[in-house]
């Protein structure tokens, strides 16, 4: 087998724990949200919101850049590898205590006293965090995705399980902290386990000072990736109600699991995959190429079904006091098409040691962003979600013409390359909107479950039938890995 062979078919089988661990880990969270939101109201969806803008923020600054540092060195020696993780220790510990600290100060601004013992508690999720992440980090670099799926599989049903039980004897939002802070500690467990390596008594700044200029680039670009992610809910909980903000929330969430499990699959196998692939700039192409593609072909049809069931699928799950997010819902999955895109460019210029210049672009976009956000906030929160979409088209645009350059292709190739995904999607979208006309027409009084369940049963086929007429290449993809799966078996 070809060095390139053996890393496509490390690369796919690392997908498919990549993709087993985030269903399962979705569908916890999935059953958790549902039992919650019929439990709780969407001011204390808009408490959780808020503690989530510390605490990614805070998770950011505890990795210091380095997690990507190591995974793009080549061949980082032991010294560096166990500086580096003290040095997260100990960003993870000061970052914990700044934010038990300031717990009492962010109640206050935000004018919800009950934050403070959140905040606190859920502060010990940080220095967790950075106690594992060397040994994630090294699994990672070495496609070891299976033992990472295992430990995250495995927690995430011990704290899920934990979370819905805590929720069903009355511990309302807690419940969520609660189980949060049961999946930290179990994976941290197993990170120590299945990563067979421990950190050395030894601390060299002079091993990590060739790194550190890379890891900061990376810092900054993170700080500012998560303090854009988190703008929005910091502006709609500061300028609205928190129920509004719940509801804000909300809206994002479906949207943001889809494109969460994407990205979660596709960006742990991109960076390494890319930076093994630096030094040869026509497979990089195609590889990148070819995770797009795979990419649109599976978020497309999820987030068009989506935003034409929004309010069935809302009203089923979360009762009508939820119908507010309805409108939010559809509106996210607009503005999360073109995330996942992004997200690889961003990788893709990782790979090629190019931090310097994702910082550079991070400033440039976030800028445009928070401006757009802060000039039409006055007109309502759907206002909110627009600017966020047009960023979202600007930073596309931006990293494709950045990235075809380095790659000497014409960045056009980068928007033409979509057509036939949103020409079957298409297809599929009509489909489904005639199943609903048709089960209107004929005045079919079914269960919303089975509705549901047909309607994307109709809109699934119609999709995969008109994609293998248009011979897309990932039909062909979908059989590769269904004789790996046999294989393994």
């Amino acid at each position: 087998m070809t060095k390139q062979a053996d890393l496509k078919t490390k690369a796919i089988r690392g997908s498919l724990w990549s993709l087993l661990e985030n269903f399962s880990l979705q569908i916890v969270q999935f059953v958790v949200s549902v039992v919650l939101a019929r439990i709780l109201e969407p001011k204390d969806y808009g408490l959780i919101a808020i503690t989530g803008i510390f605490t990614s923020i805070s998770a950011a600054i505890t990795d210091g850049g380095f997690e990507k540092t190591i995974i793009q060195k080549k061949d980082p020696s032991q010294t560096q590898v166990s500086t580096i993780f003290y040095l997260n220790v100990l960003l993870g510990a000061l970052m914990t205590l700044v934010l038990i600290v300031c717990a009492p100060t962010i109640a206050l601004f935000f004018k919800e006293p009950a934050l403070t013992q959140i905040l606190q508690i859920v502060a010990f999720s940080i220095l967790l965090t950075s106690l594992g992440q060397m040994q994630q980090t090294l699994l990672m670099k070495e496609l070891q995705f299976k033992r990472i799926s295992y430990s995250r599989i495995v927690s995430s049903w011990v704290s899920g399980i934990s979370g819905v039980l805590f929720a069903l004897n009355g511990f309302g939002v807690w419940s969520l902290v609660y189980s949060t802070m049961l999946y930290q500690i179990t994976t941290l467990l197993f990170f120590w386990i299945k990563a067979s390596w421990y950190p050395q008594f030894s601390f060299s700044y002079n091993a990590v000072k060739s790194i550190i200029p890379y890891g900061l680039n990376i810092l900054a670009s993170s700080i500012f990736f998560f303090m854009i992610q988190q703008f929005n809910n910091f502006i709609v909980g500061k300028s609205y109600s928190k129920a509004e903000l719940g509801l804000f929330n909300r809206g994002n969430k479906f949207p943001d699991l889809i494109t969460g499990i994407i990205q979660s699959v596709v960006l742990n196998m991109s960076l390494p995959l890319f930076s093994k692939l630096q030094d040869d700039p026509e497979q990089l192409y195609n590889t990148v190429r070819k995770t797009n593609k795979i990419i649109a072909f599976i978020s497309f049809p999820l987030l068009f079904l989506l935003l034409i069931k929004a309010e069935d699928i809302t009203i089923f799950l979360f009762t009508e006091k939820w119908r507010g997010s309805i409108i939010f819902l559809q509106l996210f999955c607009v503005v999360k098409i073109l995330e996942p895109f992004i997200s690889i460019q961003r990788e893709l210029i990782l790979a090629q040691g190019k931090s310097k210049l994702l910082l550079k672009i991070f400033i440039f976009t976030s800028l445009i962003e928070i401006i757009l956000t802060l000039s039409i906030i006055r007109f309502g929160i759907l206002f909110i979600v627009l600017s966020t979409f047009i960023s979202r088209i600007i930073q596309f645009l931006t990293y494709s013409i950045i990235s075809s350059k380095r790659l000497n292709k014409s960045w056009i190739d980068e928007i033409n390359w979509s057509k036939p995904y949103f020409l079957i999607t298409f297809f599929m979208s009509l489909a489904v909107i005639g199943s609903e006309l048709l089960v209107h027409t004929l005045s079919l009084h079914l269960p919303m479950v089975v509705k549901l369940a047909m309607q994307f049963l109709i809109g699934i086929s119609t999709y995969l039938f008109v994609a293998s007429k248009m011979k897309i290449d990932e039909i062909a993809l979908i059989y590769h890995v269904k004789n790996l799966i046999i294989k393994q078996k």
